[in-house]
């Protein structure tokens, strides 16, 4: 009896360092610059600030950037136009349009600094919670390029303890994912670039 008392304890010390382990090494956590947690990734890109916006503002170009997202259907363009305040779209991971989708919508846009968007109605996913949020923040450098940052995160609340866990543990795809995504986006734009000054 004690003998299985003390293989317990052994894989509960054991679990449970696995787990300080996951969270203290997270990509979900606090950052200078902002006051509550997010998963925080950012990129160099060697082109304009204005190019890069107005790329991003575009949804048809998620297919050229997103290792996750197929294409993006923007809804009711007649009315707001895709990339600015109150537009919405719908997110795809499969050319069929099954499987995992949601829905964004446009919150704040400040040209050629921030886009903020909501995201909700998540399907498909495999661990899931309310009111996320997602950041893109541009900076503008001395020398003509700028910093891209993707940031995503729990919007106008502290998320509960089980929400937390989830966080710190989604946050190492989504953390990837985004990097993947930056990357291709710096090449994508930077490219774009080379070809208009060759024209």
């Amino acid at each position: 009896m004690k003998r299985l008392v003390k293989w317990l304890l052994g894989i509960i010390s054991l679990l449970l360092l696995i787990l300080c382990f996951v969270i203290w090494f997270s990509p979900y956590g606090k950052f200078n610059g902002f006051n509550y947690k997010l998963v925080k990734n950012t990129v160099h890109v060697n082109v304009s600030v204005d190019l890069v916006f107005r790329y991003l503002g575009n949804s048809e170009n998620a297919k050229r950037w997103s290792v996750f997202v197929d294409h993006i259907t923007p809804f009711d363009t007649s009315l707001i136009a895709d990339g600015f305040i109150g537009s919405k779209r719908r997110c795809f991971c499969q050319p069929d349009e099954k499987g995992i989708y949601w829905d964004e919508t446009v919150e704040e846009v400040i040209p050629n600094v921030k886009r903020k968007l909501s995201c909700y109605n998540l399907h498909g996913f495999s661990m899931s919670t309310t009111d996320i949020a997602t950041e893109q923040r541009y900076v503008a450098n001395p020398d003509g390029s700028c910093d891209l940052t993707f940031t995503f995160f729990i919007d106008a609340r502290e998320p509960g303890f089980i929400e937390s866990l989830k966080l710190y543990f989604g946050a190492y795809r989504i953390s990837s994912i985004f990097q993947r995504n930056l990357e291709n986006m710096k090449s994508d734009c930077e490219n774009r670039q080379r070809i208009h000054q060759k024209e």
